[in-house]
């Protein structure tokens, strides 16, 4: 590119350089966007030609073709209904047929109506041989009314007839070549547009690609090239270099930004130098200033100036408060040895006294856990008591119930005993009507009078036996009533003793718990008697140290009160 600014040349370097860089991006892009309208534009004209030349295939020449086959279709029909009408026999089929041949001729007019609205040929002459087709047909039909020979009729059809519908077909071939033709051509224009559309649109897309280039030349040489230096001098100054030369010879805010930096840096390398001297002089004991050149330090750089000023102020007020305070540690260690020999001397008595206490307290806790040990025993032993009782208790009350059961059973017995005497009774008073009907019988009831004296004894005999079950059952009862009253109040009496063996073991527990509690506090006081003469032992090292440090304190002090009047300051 030239470094003179032309027109010819919208990317001319000096140009570009003096253009900021919005400007630069606002000139790049408006052509850009004219560029993309362009091409839109293109692209938007080949669409509407290739929807145009879409159109006129549909709607003329596909529409030419389907109007054709129609009529084509008509004319056919016309001669076949022609011909059934020559070869019908009766006056009602030939009427039909000829009806049927003029509604095709019909057909054929509003077929050429069709075809006229999108044909551009002239179709005047075929509307002309098309009535010619009517008017035979009505000669047709005529000859037919008037009753004329077959032979006539057929000959007038094939002479005048059937000749005027070949001349429709003639003019309808004509039409479709000519349609042909046009279609062809139609095509040629489409395809010639097409043509001329994407030449059109490629030269666009090519002139875009070629500004797009040298867009991207001059963005990247006018705009990349400073940040790259830039970038550079960033990198120099991340190693910790200061002096820096940032060659670019841009006009816009990135040289204004290469300028800025390179300004900045020699401030801060002026800015560091005075930091260095003013350390430099503080290292060697100097803290009577701060910075000897505050001029440099303007904007946030004075938080530097201000920061240097409080070091020196700060350090030198400081050391004069050391100063100060070091004589006053020096005559506190005196005092702190002192103090710390008086509490070495009470840590030692402490100490005595605490391996006493603990020796007392070793014995409590020794006590203490044999009553433990001892209320252990006596909770499992009661437990093991309260278990019996409770058990005996237990099988009691299943006597009671036993004997329950067993005065329910009586009872049943006895129910059965009185029916046994009461069936005796019936069965001696049968043995006795027996004994009277054998008397009766004579010789011959002998034998069964015996048998009635049997039964009659054995009927005494159950008698005496119920009596003394009745006697037996009376007497059991008397003494299940005193079992009963006895096991009443030998339950009775374990439920008691059952209830003070709980209270006991209640009692045993608790005083258990508490041993065990008491024990758990006579290890809590021996843990914490054994941390008291812990800190009393601390206490007695602690206070001999404090001795030792302070003596070393008071060395120490001397010594610091040497190296303080060697530095500089503010009195």
């Amino acid at each position: 590119m030239s470094n003179t600014p032309t027109r010819q040349d919208s990317f001319s370097q000096s140009e570009f350089r003096r253009l900021s860089v919005s400007d630069k991006f606002k000139k790049v892009f408006n052509r850009f966007k004219v560029n993309l309208i362009v091409i839109f534009v293109v692209i938007v004209l080949i669409d509407l030609i290739a929807l145009l030349n879409l159109h006129s295939i549909y709607a003329v020449y596909y529409e030419q073709n389907s109007a054709q086959g129609e009529v084509r279709i008509t004319i056919q029909a016309l001669a076949k209904y022609y011909l059934w009408a020559l070869s019908a026999q009766e006056e009602s089929d030939r009427k039909e047929q000829i009806a049927g041949a003029a509604e095709k001729i019909q057909e054929l007019n509003d077929g050429l109506d069709n075809l006229s609205k999108v044909y551009k040929g002239d179709v005047s002459s075929i509307y002309t041989h098309i009535k010619a087709i009517d008017t035979a047909d009505d000669k047709l039909d005529e000859l037919f009314d008037s009753g004329a020979s077959d032979a006539e009729i057929y000959d007038y059809y094939v002479g005048t007839v059937n000749e005027a519908i070949k001349v429709v077909v003639k003019d309808f071939k004509e039409v479709g070549i000519s349609a042909k033709a046009q279609a062809q051509s139609a095509y040629l224009i489409a395809i010639v547009s097409v043509v001329v559309m994407t030449v059109i649109s490629l030269v666009v897309v090519i002139y875009a690609l070629i500004y797009s280039t040298k867009a991207r030349s001059a963005l990247t040489s006018n705009i990349l090239g400073p940040i790259k230096a830039i970038t550079a001098a960033a990198d120099e100054m991340s190693q910790g270099k200061l002096e820096l030369t940032i060659d670019t010879d841009s006009e816009d805010e990135l040289g204004k930004l290469a300028k800025d930096i390179a300004h900045s840096t020699n401030s801060i390398g002026k800015i560091v130098k005075d930091i260095d001297d003013t350390l430099m002089r503080m290292s060697g004991g100097d803290f009577s200033r701060g910075s000897q050149n505050e001029k440099l330090y303007i904007g946030d750089y004075e938080t530097i100036k201000n920061a240097l000023n409080d070091i020196s102020r700060n350090l030198s007020s400081t050391l004069s408060e050391v100063k100060q305070s070091s004589a006053q540690v020096s005559q506190g260690a005196v005092n702190m040895s002192q103090g710390a020999n008086d509490l070495a001397e009470g840590s030692t008595d402490q100490a005595a006294a605490v391996e006493e206490l603990t020796a007392s307290v070793n014995s409590v806790t020794e006590k203490t856990r044999e009553l433990s040990s001892v209320a252990e025993k006596s909770k499992a032993m009661t437990t093991e008591v309260h278990d019996n009782a409770e058990m005996s208790a237990q099988k009691m009350h299943l006597v009671t119930d036993a004997m329950t059961r067993i005065t329910e059973a009586s009872a049943e017995i006895e129910q059965v005993t009185n029916t046994i005497e009461a069936i005796a009774k019936q069965t001696s008073l049968l043995a006795l009507n027996a004994s009277i009907e054998a008397a009766r019988a004579g010789e011959t009831g002998k034998g069964f009078a015996v048998v009635a004296d049997q039964i009659g004894k054995l009927a005494d005999q159950s008698t005496e036996a119920a009596k003394n079950t009745h006697q037996l059952i009376a007497d059991t009862m008397d003494e299940i009533k005193n079992g009963n009253t006895v096991v009443a109040e030998t339950t009775q009496a374990l439920d008691a003793m059952q209830v003070s063996v709980e209270e006991i073991t209640s009692m045993i527990i608790q005083t258990g718990d508490l041993a065990k509690q008491q024990a758990q506090s006579m290890d809590e006081i021996d843990r914490g008697i054994e941390m008291i003469s812990n800190v009393v032992q601390n206490n007695s090292a602690t206070a001999q140290e404090s001795s030792a440090v302070s003596q070393e304190l008071s060395e120490q002090s001397e010594s610091l009160n040497n190296l303080i009047s060697q530095f500089t300051i503010n009195e």
